[in-house]
């Protein structure tokens, strides 16, 4: 479960949507003393002058200027900037790619009655394609650092993987960590699979219980839908992280963790950290 990072890779479309996100980069890069790299993808277009290559340079200066505001106000030092040209989401999975990136941190906004992520379809297509681990923080959303990360942990591959980069996010930002499980209020045996759902939570806490990490504890929540039930179980005073696993199917509540992660990327504000079962960094 040691799935601390040691590269991080800031994607930025150079608008305040990804301010948040940039704080949280850097604090991440800071605190974990990972190597931040900054991304901005351009798209060839037509401008006044027609000069080929204005597009590129000015996909450069946005970078370089997300660059400037991390080392010089924010204290973190930048170990490359890229400025590709191409279709954004494939562009910042080709980077974090390249650069061998343990987490992707892109940042989401909320425009008008249509959630437009950075925005919607690109932050969206970055998080359901990549191999990679996903922190989503919204400009609409709550503060960074966060006090408190709760995992939905299901015990499948990619949610003990979550939990394992979530305990790493509460160590460096001094949060407390809480495991979730959901059970299926209309489960028969739902005694029984409770009862489970917490010995095998224990199990995984005690993995993550460390001298040096942050206080562990686990809960088992009983609902019948899984990703309300984990909006309802991050909902508390100060601000959440709330971590899930990003593929694969609930052990205890038969919904797939697509379903359930599309359903948080819509339906809530707090800070989501997406977990895949396997990454190919």
């Amino acid at each position: 479960m040691n799935t601390d990072p040691t590269t991080i890779l800031f994607a930025t479309d150079g608008t305040p949507a990804s301010q948040r996100a940039r704080g949280a980069a850097a604090h991440l890069a800071r605190a974990g003393n990972a190597a931040l790299h900054v991304v901005h993808v351009w798209a060839p277009g037509t401008t006044v002058s027609g000069a080929p290559d204005v597009g590129e340079r000015i996909g450069s200066a946005v970078a370089a200027s997300e660059a400037h505001v991390i080392e010089d106000e924010l204290g973190c030092p930048v170990a490359a900037v890229h400025a590709p040209e191409g279709s954004r989401a494939h562009g910042i999975l080709a980077v974090a790619g390249a650069v061998g990136a343990g987490l992707i941190v892109v940042g989401g906004r909320k425009l008008g009655v249509v959630e437009e992520l950075f925005t919607y379809r690109v932050s969206e297509d970055v998080i359901h394609h990549s191999l990679r681990p996903v922190l989503l923080v919204r400009q609409d959303g709550q503060a960074w650092p966060p006090q408190r990360v709760v995992v939905g942990c299901d015990l499948l591959p990619e949610a003990l993987r979550a939990a394992g980069l979530a305990a790493w996010v509460a160590r460096c930002s001094g949060a407390a960590l809480e495991l979730v499980a959901i059970v299926n209020s209309e489960d028969p045996d739902r005694d029984q699979a409770i009862a489970e759902a917490t010995r095998r939570l224990e199990e995984v806490a005690t993995r993550l219980r460390t001298e040096s990490g942050p206080a562990v504890t686990v809960r088992v929540v009983v609902g019948p839908d899984v990703a309300s039930a984990l909006r309802n179980a991050a909902t508390a005073t100060g601000s959440q992280l709330l971590a899930v696993g990003a593929r694969g199917s609930s052990l205890l509540h038969r919904v797939t963790q697509f379903s359930v992660s599309r359903s948080l990327i819509h339906h809530t504000h707090l800070p989501l950290l997406l977990v895949p079962r396997a990454s190919s960094a």
